[in-house]
């Protein structure tokens, strides 16, 4: 409950700042796959692993030992 606030917020920006035009792509002719190099996609699986990570941490979530 603590930590939905911070979500919800950071996900309204984001929102607000692929609307405002940070995203030159969006919803243009050039949103297709082959625009984007392996650097963009390095960057977005950075960034699901890093919030997966403090999920998993603030969650108490470990991995167990064989």
């Amino acid at each position: 409950m603590n930590v939905a606030p911070s979500v919800s917020l950071r996900e309204n920006e984001r929102g607000m700042h692929i609307g405002a035009g940070w995203d030159p792509h969006w919803h243009q002719p050039t949103d297709r796959y082959s625009t984007f190099t392996d650097d963009d996609f390095r960057l977005g699986l950075n960034a699901a692993q890093t919030t997966l990570a403090a999920i998993a941490q603030l969650a108490g979530a470990a991995i167990a030992a064989l």
